[in-house]
């Protein structure tokens, strides 16, 4: 079948915590980061950064922690705490997204990556964690003028890979990502990493899973019946 006649085309991955496991890694860096500069960051706060372009997170950041806050030097101390661990651990891929890569592959199933992230970072990651070579399409987050929240990251990932939005499958692990893939009008797969959706982003979300695992089982069936 081809997959133009499915109900569903494509499929648009989040890059950090749904393909790579590295928002644990994320946030270590950061919290390492603030307190070798003096201040705390809590789960909460960090949190609350998941998901957003650069320049909101770093509005985010003085917006959590006060006007005071030293932006540039945290920007650096946690640039260079993130770098030395991976590169010296890696970054691992998370559980069955290898395998479904593969599999949407071997179903002539197109997909792309619509990451926050900026794109040499995004490859060095992709790259440290053996999916490059699957992927073709990645849009990221300094080639986009509206980032998640906003949908134009998942519009013009839906436009790399020639498939309109609302016959993708989008799967994301943040509520500003969630908002982002829903307002695309794309079928939305959420898999919170570390923080359960509140009532509002649940109800955006076709499923809330437990893990990609589940959520790689969930894809390829949509795609096998669908």
């Amino acid at each position: 079948m081809s997959p133009r006649k499915r109900r569903h085309g494509g499929v648009v991955f989040d890059m950090d915590g749904i393909l790579i496991d590295s928002e644990p890694l994320f946030r270590m860096a950061a919290q390492r980061a603030a307190l070798d500069l003096g201040h705390e960051v809590s789960d909460a706060t960090y949190v609350a950064w998941m998901g957003l372009p650069p320049r909101a997170v770093e509005a985010a950041i003085i917006s959590s922690m006060g006007a005071d806050f030293p932006l540039d030097a945290f920007r650096d101390r946690f640039r260079a705490i993130w770098t030395t661990h991976t590169d010296t651990h890696g970054v691992p891929a998370q559980p069955g997204m290898r395998e479904l890569l593969e599999g949407l592959h071997a179903r002539g199933v197109p997909f792309s990556v619509a990451t926050s992230t900026q794109r040499d970072q995004a490859e060095r990651s992709l790259a440290l964690a053996g999916l490059a070579p699957l992927i073709d399409c990645i849009v990221a987050g300094d080639e986009v003028e509206n980032g998640k929240p906003a949908p134009e990251i998942f519009l013009r990932a839906a436009a790399g890979i020639g498939i309109e939005p609302e016959h993708c499958v989008a799967l994301e692990d943040s509520a500003a990502g969630v908002r982002a893939a829903a307002g695309a009008r794309m079928l939305t797969i959420m898999v919170p990493d570390l923080h359960q959706p509140d009532a509002e982003i649940a109800a955006l979300a076709r499923y809330v899973l437990t893990g990609t695992h589940h959520a790689a089982r969930v894809v390829l069936n949509i795609f096998d019946h669908g």
